[in-house]
């Protein structure tokens, strides 16, 4: 409905701009949707922003257009209020008519085609493989995942990616904690491990199991590398199975490893070497990141050979760009903050526009517990994985309690709360209204009151206020889903879904649905119908489920 409410405002603007003599080419009209309802349904703010370039009153504007506006036959009244916003009133029965949308393509209800087929990955998670995923990484890979889901149903060609950081440091004192927890397995002494969680004694057991106890006999150059990889193929294994039972899928895990086997780090080196994107100085070779008001340069490969994270992940973004991916989503931790103008010179230095790399960080996740923070520290091996929580709460709850903040702002995760079968429970208050939907229709099946098409139904019977401020909210589902498309957010979604399943708990709590009078009845059953299907599609994009009964 916004959008038809839009065009109306702009033909009115073409319209008066012709009447008037207004040269100025049409700008960006914002239609929003006032606080409260006696403002009416809409208001723009087209008359503030051609104030300016036209050096006339916004009022005596709003007042031209107002004339114009008032004129469509989709609004009942058109008033101007403060200094020239235009408040605009849809008649009820183009809001109930607004309902035939929904039961034409209930699936793809929401649906829209802001990408037209742009290619767009999401690569989030990649995690490194030095243990389990923690609170942390599942907050990460819940928005990861729904926002791969909503651009894809705003009309993106979305490819979801995992990269596994599996070349370093990092892969050796993995493989040398696994040494060492082996030999104090079988009380041999033993060193102090760089990764101390207890996850690695269990890796550390099925590696004694596949080599036997003989191996940590062998020379260090020998058994390092079977420790390396034993352990970090043992500990994706856990990573995979984690992410499948969150629910997240990816379309490729991508590995670092490959990038250097194949030359990939190598050629990109050579080709920034040669366009002055990096210089050597002292041996070592530094990229020049200061252009993108990075703090100083940085290092790509050191005096002494080895190349660092930001050389492969330089790799891996052109790899990224040839793959033909118009825009790239990095998810990253809110560790990473002053990674981002690094990567986006980088991009700029390949030749690509900057702004096609967008960056999202994710805040770090406090546990509650009792009403008191859990401590966690992840150098010291003590903290919650996300297998944990999905075995104490769910995946529904775990999912639904990481989207409901934006993701640049620390939140705190209630476990007790989250555990809780109640409207206290926000996904649980949400999924009762999708099951109390499904309830409503065996009542009225048992009553033996048909489900008839929308066509069919007396139309005149939704034109109560408590049914309008139910279908207002309903047809704003492809808005929220567009918005968050636009802005790469998630935490809109499940807003939406406590505000409409607030609407219909408060509906049925006033009005009964099944009733003697059939046409009433039918009327109402085709908007609780309504409810169901936007329920179901916007927990969906959440990854969350919809259960018929509760």
């Amino acid at each position: 409905m916004k959008q038809t409410v839009l065009k109306i405002v702009e033909k009115a603007y073409r319209e008066t701009a012709a009447a008037e003599g207004w040269n100025e080419a049409p700008s960006f009209f914002e239609i929003t949707t006032p606080k409260e309802e006696k403002f009416g349904d809409f208001s723009c703010n087209a008359a503030m922003i051609l104030a300016s370039k036209l050096k006339t009153s916004p009022r005596a504007i709003a007042e031209k257009l107002k004339e114009r506006i008032a004129k469509d036959d989709t609004l009942s009244a058109v008033s101007i209020a403060g200094p020239g916003f235009i408040n605009m009133t849809v008649k009820p029965e183009v809001w109930v008519e607004s309902l035939d949308e929904i039961f034409r393509n209930p699936v793809s209800y929401g649906n829209a085609d802001l990408g037209k087929g742009a290619k767009v990955m999401v690569e989030f998670v990649s995690a490194n493989p030095t243990g389990p995923l923690h609170i942390g990484h599942g907050r990460g890979a819940a928005f990861g995942d729904s926002l791969a889901r909503i651009l894809t149903k705003a009309g993106y060609d979305v490819h979801k990616e995992y990269y596994i950081n599996d070349v370093g440091l990092q892969m050796d004192n993995l493989g040398n904690s696994t040494l060492e927890r082996a030999r104090e397995l079988l009380e041999k002494p033993f060193g102090e491990p760089a990764y101390k969680g207890e996850y690695m004694k269990d890796v550390a057991r099925g590696f004694l199991d596949k080599y036997g106890g003989k191996v940590l006999d062998e020379p260090q150059a020998e058994a390092l590398p079977k420790a390396r990889k034993y352990a970090a193929e043992t500990i994706m294994e856990d990573i995979r199975k984690d992410l499948a039972d969150f629910r997240v899928g990816f379309d490729e895990w991508f590995s670092e490893e490959e990038l250097h086997k194949r030359g990939e780090v190598a050629a990109l080196i050579e080709l920034l070497l040669k366009n002055g994107a990096i210089y050597e100085n002292e041996g070592a070779l530094w990229l020049k990141t200061d252009i993108a008001g990075d703090d100083k340069d940085r290092v790509v490969r050191r005096a002494n050979g080895p190349t660092t994270y930001l050389a492969a992940d330089i790799a891996y973004h052109k790899n990224k760009l040839d793959r033909g991916f118009h825009t790239m989503v990095d998810i990253w931790g809110a560790d990473h903050h002053g990674y981002v103008p690094r990567l986006k010179a980088v991009v700029a230095a390949l030749g690509a526009d900057p702004e096609r790399l967008v960056a999202r960080l994710v805040q770090i996740v406090n546990l509650k517990r009792g009403g008191e923070l859990v401590a966690m520290s992840t150098r010291s091996g003590v903290f919650t994985t996300l297998r944990e929580i999905l075995d104490e709460v769910g995946v529904d709850a775990t999912r639904f309690f990481f989207l409901m903040r934006s993701t640049d702002s620390q939140m705190e995760f209630d476990v007790d709360l989250a555990k809780k079968h109640s409207d206290e429970n926000p996904v649980y208050y949400i999924q009762y209204a999708h099951a109390r939907c499904a309830n409503i229709f065996t009542t009225a099946k048992e009553r033996g009151v048909e489900m008839v098409p929308f066509g069919q139904v007396d139309k005149s019977q939704l034109a109560g206020e408590d049914e309008l401020r139910l279908i207002r909210k309903l047809a704003g589902f492809p808005d929220v889903v567009a918005g968050c498309a636009e802005a790469y957010h998630v935490h809109p979604i499940p807003q939406y879904l406590l505000d409409l399943a607030g609407l219909f708990h408060s509906f049925y709590k006033h009005h009964r649905v099944v009733t003697e009078n059939v046409p009433l009845s039918q009327a109402r059953l085709k908007l609780v119908e309504a409810v169901k299907t936007v329920i179901g599609n916007g927990l969906e994009l959440l990854g969350v489920e919809a259960p018929e009964r509760m």
